[in-house]
């Protein structure tokens, strides 16, 4: 077993777990500021911890507001982006699921 703190000030982003099939990064947005459209070729779950962000589905043209203890689940390679409304943190645990 293998406990693991966090950066309590990080700059946009740290990588705390990263295997060949895992990434873990904690992500922090600063309110106003975004994350662009993008996607990645894994299983992705977003944990949101602190804020107040609007995750956007670019293939479903949808999107909803994220706040502490919410969860999103993408499949790979399905386009997304996040807008801060508040200054936000989650954890984006990325995995290559067989």
């Amino acid at each position: 077993m293998k406990f693991i703190k966090t950066d309590t000030d990080v700059n946009l982003f740290e990588n705390i777990i990263e295997t060949e099939s895992q990434v873990v990064t904690h992500l922090v947005i600063p309110a106003g500021k975004n994350v662009p459209e993008h996607f990645v070729d894994y299983d992705v779950i977003v944990v949101s911890i602190k804020g107040k962000a609007i995750f956007g589905d670019v293939t479903e043209k949808r999107e909803e507001v994220v706040v502490p203890g919410d969860i999103v689940q993408l499949h790979p390679n399905e386009h997304h982006y996040l807008k801060a409304i508040e200054d936000t943190e989650v954890m984006v645990i990325k995995s290559k699921l067989k």
